[in-house]
């Protein structure tokens, strides 16, 4: 219960919010725009490569996590806060993308209320692992680029020390 109360400590950062809201609201544009110009043309223009969606789960995750890296405070954990935000911003554009599809249905066919469940069932397996994914390469690219920008820094600074150290 601990560990869950830990979660939604995380969720609740200004900057966690926003790269979920951010990756949420990409992702469900994105569907939206393919799944408008779909129903123009006449044809499914992209259903997914391997799972439903997953481009616009991708491109939505990717936004999302580097707005959030690019507001990361100090004390964040890169992977950490890169899973958290690529996984609840998959879900909740699921939770989306779930709603969009279920008003289209009842609109056309005047089909059940439970194509909400069948369509987030459909698209919570894509939103979750692509989330997963993209904020744990994300996670390893910037801790990796954090890493390398201090090292130099710390060589800089060395440099100017024994620069400093020759000039006497």
């Amino acid at each position: 219960m601990r560990k869950m109360s830990n979660v939604i400590n995380i969720i609740g950062e200004e900057n966690v919010k926003w790269g979920i809201l951010i990756s949420a609201i990409i992702t469900t544009t994105f569907y939206v725009i393919i799944s408008i110009i779909s129903m123009i043309v006449g044809e499914i223009i992209f259903s997914g490569f391997y799972l439903v969606a997953d481009l616009e789960f991708l491109v939505g995750s990717i936004f999302g996590v580097v707005f959030f890296f690019k507001n990361r405070e100090p004390n964040q954990d890169f992977l950490k806060y890169g899973i958290i935000v690529g996984i609840f911003g998959g879900i909740l554009s699921c939770v989306f993308i779930s709603i969009y599809q279920t008003m289209l249905v009842l609109i056309t066919v005047s089909g059940p209320v439970t194509v909400f469940f069948f369509y987030f069932i459909l698209t919570i397996l894509s939103g979750a692992i692509i989330g997963l994914l993209t904020g744990a390469f994300l996670a390893l690219y910037y801790s990796y680029k954090d890493e390398k920008g201090d090292t130099e820094e710390k060589e800089l600074l060395d440099d100017k020390f024994f620069n400093d150290l020759i000039d006497k």
